[in-house]
C-alpha cells in the first residue's frame, strides 16, 4: 500500500494512520517549507519527497492507495483575509483534486478549518465538492470534528472523505463524542446551506 501527503507539513497524516494501524510500503509527501521537509524525513526516514504539489501529476511514483491533504487554510479560516478560493493559498487545493483525478486512489481525505463551512465560503466549499464528485468514482461524506472529544484542545476541523464507490459498505460518518447521529447537510452547514442551494441554481457556483 502506497501513502502520498500533500501540503504534508511534519507528516501528521503519515503519523496518524500509521497510530491507526497502517503500513505502507511506499511514503511520498509534497512539501517546499525546507525545514518542514527536514523533519518529516526525520520522522519517517525512508520516505520520499516529491516537490511541489503543483508539479504533483508529474512525479515519477507508484500510483497512492491514499492521498491526503491539509490544504492551506489561510484564505478559509476566521481569522484570514475571507478570499477564500480566490486567495493565492488556499486555492492550491486544485492541484490536489488534480492528484486524485490523476491517480485514482482507493482513499482521499481532506482537513480544514471550520471557516471553509462559513457563510462566505459556501459556494467554494461545494465548488470543491463538486470538482471531486465530477470525477464520478467516489463516495464523499464529511464531518466537523473537535479534537476537544478526544485531547484537551479546543481544535474545529472539517473531514471530508472519499472512497471508491465501487469498493464501500460502510459509512465513515458519524463520528460523535457520545451518542451516534448521522449529519446532515443542513445540520452541518446550517447557515450556509440554503445560499448555496440558491448559488448553484442561479448558476454562480464557482469553478476550480
Amino acid at each position: 500500500m502506497n501513502l502520498l501527503e500533500l501540503f504534508s507539513g511534519i507528516g501528521g497524516f503519515s503519523l496518524g494512520l500509521h497510530q491507526a494501524g497502517f503500513t505502507f510500503d511506499k511514503v511520498y509527501f509534497s512539501e517546499i517549507d525546507r525545514h518542514a521537509i527536514a523533519n518529516f524525513k526525520h520522522n519517517f526516514p525512508n520516505a520520499q519527497h516529491v516537490g511541489s504539489v503543483c508539479d504533483i501529476t508529474r512525479a515519477s511514483i507508484e500510483r497512492p492507495d491514499i492521498i491526503t491533504f491539509g490544504s492551506p487554510c489561510q484564505n478559509f479560516s476566521a481569522a484570514g483575509n475571507g478570499l477564500g478560493l480566490q486567495g493565492a493559498e488556499s486555492s492550491l487545493i486544485r492541484y490536489a483534486i488534480e492528484a486524485i483525478d490523476y491517480f485514482r486512489p482507493d482513499i482521499f481525505i481532506w482537513e480544514n478549518v471550520k471557516g471553509v463551512l462559513f457563510e462566505r465560503h459556501c459556494r467554494d466549499f461545494w465548488a470543491i465538492v463538486k470538482a471531486l464528485a465530477d470525477i464520478g468514482l467516489y463516495q464523499i461524506e464529511w464531518q466537523l470534528l473537535n479534537t476537544a472529544w478526544v485531547l484537551p484542545q479546543n481544535r474545529e476541523r472539517i473531514y471530508l472523505v472519499g472512497r471508491l464507490a465501487e469498493k464501500c459498505r460502510d459509512k465513515v460518518f458519524p463520528v460523535c463524542e457520545t451518542t451516534p447521529y448521522r449529519l446532515s447537510v443542513s445540520a452541518l452547514m446550517p447557515y450556509c446551506f440554503h445560499h448555496a442551494c440558491s448559488a448553484f441554481e442561479n448558476g454562480c457556483s464557482r469553478n476550480l
